[in-house]
């Protein structure tokens, strides 16, 4: 992996996102990339997705990554910030094909800009934040049964929805 980093055109680095915090697994990697050598590293960009639909979650490891593209002597491409992404995979063509379009668009600035079109970032990003008006719906809508049946149904395929209220912490 280290070899085959310091050999790549640029490099796109995605991870999600878990409750404002980077997986652990990844800064390990961050460090072993970061020993590549310094100055000589290609461009690094970044794709972090989170269940949070808003992208303000994710701008403190934004700002992070930058600066460690910075450290590690890569050009920073730009962080791909897209939150909600989870039932992506799950929705009709016809409700993602924006933001699929999208993506591509910015694989293509890539390839002629050499960077992220921030424009195209921005718009991916959206909802930046919810207005606090909403607040109070959603809690409404997260009281209903419905609201869960994506993830309840995720637990019981992984056998772990009767633990879901499992504290082994506390």
């Amino acid at each position: 992996m280290v070899q085959a980093f310091a050999r790549a055109e640029c490099a796109i680095l995605g991870f999600p996102l878990y409750t404002d915090s980077m997986p652990g697994i990844v800064k390990h990697l961050s460090r072993r990339l970061n020993a590549v050598g310094s100055g000589n590293n290609p461009p690094l960009g970044f794709l972090v997705q989170s269940g949070f639909p808003e992208g303000l979650h994710s701008r403190y490891v934004e700002r992070y990554l930058e600066k460690l593209a910075a450290r590690m002597g890569s050009p920073y491409l730009g962080t791909i910030v897209k939150g909600g992404g989870e039932g992506t995979r799950s929705m009709p063509s016809e409700m993602t094909r924006t933001l699929f379009t999208k993506l591509q668009a910015l694989g293509a600035g890539l390839a002629a800009d050499g960077r992220f079109d921030p424009q195209i970032l921005k718009t991916i990003a959206k909802p930046e934040r919810y207005p606090a008006i909403l607040g109070p719906v959603f809690q409404v809508i997260l009281r209903l049964p419905f609201a869960h049946a994506y993830f309840d149904n995720m637990m019981k395929q992984n056998g772990a929805y009767e633990k879901r209220f499992a504290r082994p912490f506390a």
